[in-house]
């Protein structure tokens, strides 16, 4: 049978000691609306529950205290939520297990209605009606009633009317709550952890990173305290780790999975302990590279906190360090990447076990197969305009904006300090100063909220621009700007065509600045890319045209132009896509466009005059990039493929470098099903299927 007890036995019980929380009980969850409900509804006499405690003689690892080596101790395994919550409110303090960062006094409660609230001024000012649940609990109904007669006379009035309610509210004190007790020397911590998931099932959902905690404090009573040490000495980094995310850490690392079930339960205790030496060196490092190298200074800075658990796995099984310079750059652009296009939004455990997977296989660089699932799902990598049309200063892309703005060496416009010390690892201001201030379009006609505090209207900058020139046109304040901070405006991509500063010209300028700050956010996501010097430079390419065509290197006369027929002929597009997949699926290869079969340079300006836009390198680059990107996709572009421009005998070259692809690479033509290319001889030409994957499974066996 239960015995019973009534709420001020059970505090001053927490408050001696003598029931204490055991280590794998989570913190404190409750919000506000939880609170005022439990209050209420013992207020009305309302059943609320009932507690659970763990009697026993076996010494376990306790929070806030020692638990009993003599006698017996009891352990609070359902009931901690409401049992803190209460303490709170009558004691004015939290109880000695207490561990969370949030909680609630202000409770108020209105003895006329009988309404309970948490403080609102413009309801509770000057209403006498209005009293603290907190201050009525700690002083008790006698004392409250003998301080009456200093109360101001109305509210003196109305307490007195009302000193039934009152009556009500003191009676919680001695609200009973039915104690079950889990008891005897049969039980062990493993078999109370089950008992402790399962009562607490009803309540305030219990996640599996909760019970995974549970779990192994069961196994390992100081894993809480260790972990809660390792986040406080990260929170002084900026990095305050959630025992969540550790959680998530310490199974991928220790077992593979971040599955939390299955095998993670059955984990022995030596392989968790393991598991944390590798985790906390990895995350250690990851830090340091993420506030020196990546410009990020906190987890603020991240839309989501579960990037950097791949990452950590990849470390741990590397020694704590990424193996090179490359591997590290490549680890950073994908982070981005997976930040930028939400990897973790939808499904997020799958996503991330398959990438936690793709980690822990034992690949070196696993950041192309990484790179590869976000295209998959994304269907590009490229940010494009449209893509911050609807960006808000919480989306993703504003995220990537404002760290961007960091590697840009963006400036304060009014102080010119750098928003961001990299030697530091520390942001100076992260304040989102608005281009076009809020009052200036309002008295423009601009009514749509969303375009005032569009993505484009915002810059970082390191703190509030003066009061004077929080309310003024860009085209008053930016000139002056401009000549103040030279390249302050370039760094966050603004456009510097003065007329689009103008309030009248508003949409234009967000339109002009979206293409700008799509452009250099793309660059700076290739920048990440390890630089592939391809041999170069005039007498490089000059020996090559004198090798001639060979298994590895061919000739084109142009990308675009046909010479006989005088015309742009996509064809000849075509054979430079069937080329350098030839050049992908066998050794690698270069190929030389703007120079005849014979060898002789011919240029590229009739190719350079098809493009209306960019006539000249840039643009011819930007479309061989969008062709190949099209035809390979944008992984496979961007790791293997390298564009440069040469002069020779003042005719332009393009010299595109192909590396071996990691996997088989087919090319789809309109109407007609995948083809596989491979480089003969000199010579490129398609396999039948049989062909096909016989050199498939010979070149890439060991995948």
């Amino acid at each position: 049978m239960p015995d019973t007890r009534q709420v001020h036995e059970l505090l001053t019980q927490i408050g001696r000691g003598e029931i204490l929380l055991p280590e794998f009980q989570r913190g404190y969850v409750w919000n506000r609306n939880q609170v005022r409900g439990l209050v209420q509804s013992m207020y009305r006499r309302h059943p609320t529950g009932h507690l659970l405690l763990w009697k026993t003689y076996k010494p376990s690892k306790v929070r806030g205290a020692e638990a009993s080596e003599e006698g017996s101790s009891l352990l609070l395994l359902d009931g901690q939520q409401r049992l803190t919550s209460l303490y709170t409110l009558f004691e004015g303090k939290p109880p000695p297990f207490y561990e969370a960062e949030t909680l609630f006094f202000d409770l108020h409660f209105n003895v006329q209605t009988e309404e309970f609230r948490f403080y609102q001024r413009s309801l509770m000012l000057r209403n006498p009606a209005w009293i603290s649940v907190h201050d009525f609990f700690r002083r008790g109904l006698g004392d409250f009633l003998r301080e009456l007669p200093r109360l101001e006379e109305q509210q003196r009035a109305t307490l007195q009317n009302n000193l039934a309610t009152l009556t009500d509210l003191d009676a919680i004190r001695n609200y009973t709550y039915a104690v079950d007790h889990v008891s005897g020397d049969d039980y062990d911590v493993d078999e109370v952890v089950g008992i402790f998931n399962r009562v607490n099932s009803a309540g305030t959902p219990l996640t599996k990173a909760d019970l995974a905690i549970a779990h192994v404090c069961s196994l390992w009573p100081e894993a809480r305290g260790e972990f809660r040490a390792f986040s406080a000495r990260m929170e002084e980094r900026g990095f305050a780790f959630g025992l969540d995310l550790l959680t998530r850490c310490l199974a991928g690392v220790g077992t593979g999975s971040v599955a939390l079930e299955g095998s993670f339960f059955q984990t022995p205790a030596d392989v968790h302990k393991q598991a944390w030496r590798e985790t906390k060196p990895a995350l250690e490092h990851l830090v340091g590279v993420l506030r020196h190298e990546a410009l990020v200074d906190s987890l603020d800075d991240l839309p989501t906190n579960n990037v950097v658990i791949p990452m950590t796995v990849y470390l741990s099984r590397h020694g704590g360090q990424f193996p090179g310079d490359d591997i590290r750059r490549r680890f950073i652009r994908w982070m981005f990447l997976a930040a930028l296009w939400a990897r973790y939004t939808g499904a997020t455990e799958t996503k991330l076990q398959q990438d936690v997977a793709l980690v822990a296989s034992g690949d070196p660089d696993p950041t192309h197969e990484l790179e590869a699932a976000i295209l998959r799902e994304r269907g590009r990598l490229v940010l494009e305009q449209k893509d911050l049309d609807r960006a808000t200063v919480r989306s993703a892309v504003a995220y990537l904006v404002r760290v961007l703005a960091r590697h840009r060496g963006a400036r304060d416009w009014f102080t010119g300090v750098r928003v961001y010390d990299a030697a530091l690892g520390k942001s100076t201001g992260s304040e989102r100063h608005r281009v076009f201030p809020r009052k200036v379009l309002l008295k423009a006609g601009m009514k749509d909220g969303r375009r005032i505090n569009a993505v484009a209207n915002r810059v970082v900058l390191g703190q509030k621009a003066p009061s004077p020139l929080r309310n003024v046109s860009p085209a008053d304040y930016l000139p002056e700007v401009n000549e103040n901070q030279p390249g302050a405006l370039a760094a966050q991509s603004v456009p510097m065509d003065p007329e689009l500063w103008k309030p009248e010209n508003f949409l234009d300028f967000l339109a002009a600045r979206r293409r700008l700050l799509a452009e250099a956010a793309n660059e700076f996501l290739a920048s990440w890319l390890p630089s592939r010097p391809a041999p170069s430079g005039e007498e490089y390419v000059r020996e090559l045209i004198r090798s001639g065509e060979s298994d590895d290197l061919e000739f084109k006369s142009s990308l675009r132009w046909d010479l006989r027929e005088q015309r742009v002929n996509k064809m000849i597009e075509g054979m430079t896509i069937k080329t350098v997949a030839g050049f992908l699926n066998g050794n690698g290869g270069t190929l030389l466009i703007g120079v005849g079969d014979d060898g002789e340079p011919l240029g590229l300006q009739r190719d350079f005059e098809t493009l209306s836009k960019k006539p000249d390198h840039d643009g011819l680059e930007l479309h061989l990039q969008q062709l190949f990107v099209r035809s390979f996709g944008e992984a496979t572009a961007s790791s293997f493929l390298t564009v440069n421009f040469h002069q020779i005998d003042g005719r332009d070259i393009c010299q595109v470098t192909v590396e071996p692809s990691d996997h088989p690479v087919y090319v789809e033509q309109k109407g007609q099903q995948a083809v596989f290319w491979l480089r003969v001889g000199n010579a490129t030409r398609s396999l039948p299927i049989n062909e096909a994957v016989r050199h498939i499974q010979t070149r890439w066996s060991g995948r």
